[in-house]
């Protein structure tokens, strides 16, 4: 049986760069509860800040959300903009929620540029486990053969 994933939601409000639109946090909020459910995903928690910045890994929610409880091991987020637009400042976070066993998932399956090495870099992580998981269940047999 698939173990349920177990996932901390962050949302704050984004601002659209050169326009007076802003995404928010109510309808991030919406879009994740609508994945969590179709995706059968516990979402025990979601944490808040205000708005976007730059520097988003001194934002208070993602400070809570790195001390979280170790039995989350998805952050759901409605798009990967409400932390950065740039890989170079995500990479260290994602190093960090890699460390946990954290996965970063995004509600919005959007086709930038960003959002898609995002998607790209856990597909190949999950590839890699499925790849170990069946060498070691083919050596398995041989093993207890020789014993």
């Amino acid at each position: 049986m698939k173990k349920t994933r177990r996932a901390v939601g962050y949302v704050c409000e984004i601002p659209i760069p050169g326009t007076e639109l802003v995404i928010s946090k109510e309808f991030q909020k919406q879009r994740m509860l609508s994945y969590a459910r179709w995706e059968k995903i516990e979402l025990v928690d979601v944490v808040e800040d205000e708005a976007y910045t730059e520097d988003f890994m001194s934002q208070p929610g993602i400070r809570r959300i790195l001390d979280c409880n170790p039995d989350v091991d998805t952050l759901l987020v409605e798009r990967v903009w409400c932390l950065s637009r740039r890989k170079g400042d995500l990479e260290p976070f994602l190093q960090v929620l890699d460390q946990r066993n954290i996965q970063l998932v995004s509600s919005s399956y959007l086709w930038d540029c960003l959002s898609q090495q995002v998607r790209h870099r856990y597909l190949g992580i999950q590839a890699e486990k499925r790849r170990k998981a069946a060498q070691a269940f083919e050596k398995e047999p041989h093993e207890r053969k020789a014993a």
